[in-house]
């Protein structure tokens, strides 16, 4: 029997438990901005991939939304998907991009943060159509209990507040703290974090490079901050206070001056002084100033770069093409980078590089 109707009645979880314990098959869509699809055999969860759907994959959007391929690696990809018959997941195994045992725990992960994100859903239309056995056309089935499908969301929906008080900024980064962590307690995702945070990467760059969840990264980040392992830098805390406590003290030495005569001409003509080099004395501003932003860009990814390298290998990497061959830049940004005359120049006896024309 097909089942119908709106999310402002019936919300995501409570129509997985119907599904579930009445052991349903069929594919559930969800219409909503953003449409889902949850795909049941005998009430358990096996895909939220519909191949019947060209215009989006939730498995394409997870692997690029957390930087697990290169612009190189996805261009292959497509060449493979264009030339051949197969699936992504076959794709990703057959070429070596992905181990067995890792891709199932993507396809895992991307319905788990699916599940999250329809749980937060509250307009919309959803629909359920059975079948009878195994829905047909499931490219790489897993199989996933709904109720614990949904208690984990449901721990990721109330915690959300909490990991919003603990990271506060995108832009915040990460050092040392008094507690070591060794690598066999994180396991293979917690240490990919770690070398992230310790590299200088902020807390945007580590999720878009952390080959997992968003949820998981920060929480990863929230309990070792709290368990010292890590310290927060959120940019602004320090500038902030010290630009109020600066503004109040030049309050304090301009009040103080207005009160005699003298400085108070002495200040007028200083501030003339200082009109006149601004619009007459200073050379005219360059004709793009987007420019210098942009090489500040291309620098600071060349540096962050070579600091993961260094923090994977133990040693700064000889040349750009390194940093190319293992991912960790792009190939468009190093022919940028060769293209402005800039040299990549390492000095392995000081410990450090240089990057400049």
């Amino acid at each position: 029997m097909a089942l119908e109707g709106q999310l402002s009645d019936f919300n995501l979880a409570e129509i997985l438990q119907l599904i579930s314990t009445q052991q349903k098959s069929g594919f559930l869509n969800l219409e909503t901005t953003r449409n889902m699809v949850f795909i049941f055999d005998k009430g358990e969860l096996i895909s939220t991939r519909d191949r019947r759907d060209r215009a989006r994959d939730p498995l394409e959007s997870f692997l690029r939304a957390y930087g697990f391929f290169d612009a190189e690696q996805w261009k292959h990809i497509e060449y493979v998907r264009a030339n051949s018959s197969l699936d992504l997941t076959e794709i990703l195994t057959s070429e070596g991009l992905l181990e067995e045992t890792e891709l199932d725990r993507v396809l895992r992960c991307t319905a788990q943060e699916m599940t999250v994100a329809g749980m937060k859903l509250r307009r919309g239309r959803y629909g359920f159509t059975p079948t009878q056995g195994t829905p047909p056309g499931v490219r790489r089935p897993i199989r996933m209990d709904v109720q614990g499908l949904l208690m984990e969301a449901a721990r990721r929906v109330d915690e959300e507040q909490l990991l919003r008080d603990a990271l506060p900024s995108q832009a915040a980064t990460f050092t040392q703290g008094a507690k070591v962590l060794p690598a066999e307690a994180v396991g293979p995702i917690g240490q990919r974090i770690m070398k992230l945070a310790l590299a200088g990467l902020n807390l945007g760059q580590i999720i878009r490079q952390g080959r997992t969840e968003s949820f998981t990264v920060r929480d990863l980040l929230k309990n070792w901050c709290h368990d010292g392992v890590l310290v927060q830098h959120v940019p602004g805390d320090d500038a902030d206070t010290g630009e109020e406590e600066h503004g109040r003290r030049r309050g304090l030495r301009l009040a103080t001056g207005l009160r005699s005569v003298p400085l108070t001409i002495l200040m007028l003509a200083l501030i003339g002084s200082g009109v006149w080099a601004r619009w007459f004395a200073m050379p005219p501003a360059p004709p793009h100033p987007g420019i210098a932003l942009r090489e500040a860009q291309l620098r600071a990814e060349v540096v962050e770069a070579a600091r993961l390298y260094r923090y994977d290998k133990g040693e700064w990497p000889a040349g750009l093409t390194d940093l190319v061959r293992t991912g960790l830049l792009e190939a468009a940004t190093a022919l940028t980078v060769e293209d402005l005359g800039w040299h990549y120049q390492l000095d392995a006896a000081a410990d450090r590089f240089t990057l400049g024309s």
